[in-house]
């Protein structure tokens, strides 16, 4: 591999319960940055009002208070901030914009913006493209509070950490054991591949171990995947757990000072004007591009999972990472 072909994106792994807990202003920035790109490449999915509202902030932090001399006519539709945005959205954002924040800094608008998305069901989740026993199209998410699984933009099932016993996988299908109302059960969902289901597999069980045990020494080494004729795919949890990282928060140096640059990104020419509306095959995780999700091979995807439609009319034709290698 050619050294211009490398690609380096700092990016969260672990989404803090409650970003207020971090001591230094600067980690939140960066957990604002991360969230801002996840709002924009869809995986921080919320309803209409809520979109608005998330724009709207990041409108204020980024361009300051408005300016009629300098925020002529619809000046969001220049801007990327959301993944479907609709003309409806820019309105409501400029509005809210124009009427609300006057006057918030830029500081005070990310901390708006963080007590508003980390409360979300979406959260820190990077969604997994995955059936279930019926053949449902449905999104897999895992973050802090356990695994989640959503239909289109509605969360359908939530098996807390608390609920977890065991998480394995064969083959291609991702096994979850949980006690539910004093009984085991065993859910399962069927990945598309099985190297998509170890990594579904590995992600759980990280999050897990880090959110759950009391220090890095107690937790084991994780076997998984295993039959007859082959070895299971073993997993060696590296670093400290959340537990640890909170109960040594002691900082003894100077904090940082943060140098805050603009980030909003441009639509380019070649893109499509804003619709006025969404169809309803772009709703929620539905809307997603292959990029977007952690599953590069997705199923077809669909509201109703009885009718199928074509992958090309929900994917975005350009995402952050793939302009920044085609720039060079």
């Amino acid at each position: 591999m050619e050294a211009d072909n490398i690609l380096f994106s700092f990016r969260v792994k672990f989404y803090p319960p409650n970003p207020f807990r971090l001591k230094e202003d600067i980690t939140r920035y960066q957990i604002y940055l991360q969230l801002k790109r996840d709002l924009l490449h869809g995986r921080l999915y919320c309803n209409t009002s809520e979109a608005a509202l998330l724009g709207a902030y990041i409108l204020q932090a980024e361009l300051g208070d408005f300016n009629p001399e300098e925020h002529i006519d619809n000046y969001v539709s220049e801007l990327k901030i959301l993944l479907k945005q609709t003309l409806q959205l820019e309105e409501k954002m400029m509005d809210i914009h124009k009427n609300e924040l006057k006057g918030k800094t830029a500081a005070e608008m990310e901390t708006i913006f963080l007590k508003k998305a980390c409360v979300l069901d979406t959260y820190g989740v990077d969604p997994h493209a995955v059936k279930d026993q019926r053949g449902n199209q449905l999104y897999l998410g895992i973050n802090h509070t356990g695994i989640l699984t959503f239909q289109g933009s509605k969360k359908m099932n939530h098996f807390s950490w608390s609920q977890v016993q065991k998480i394995n996988f064969e083959g291609k299908m991702f096994i979850i054991h949980i006690i539910l109302n004093e009984k085991k059960q065993t859910i399962g969902f069927k990945c598309p591949r099985g190297s998509s289901c170890r990594h579904v597999w590995k992600c759980a069980v990280e999050q897990m171990l880090f959110f759950t045990f009391p220090s890095s020494s107690d937790v084991p080494n994780v076997v998984s995947g295993g039959g007859f004729f082959s070895w299971g795919t073993k997993f060696k949890y590296s670093g400290r757990v959340e537990r640890e990282i909170l109960e040594d928060m002691t900082i003894t140096r100077e904090s940082p000072t943060v140098t805050r640059v603009g980030s909003l990104r441009r639509k380019s020419s070649s893109e499509p004007p804003t619709p006025s509306n969404l169809v309803v095959n772009q709703v929620g995780f539905n809307s997603l591009s292959r990029s977007s999700t952690n599953t590069s091979e997705e199923y077809n995807t669909s509201m109703d999972s009885s009718n199928q439609i074509d992958n090309s009319s929900v994917l975005e034709p350009l995402i952050e990472d793939q302009e920044i290698v085609t720039s060079k």
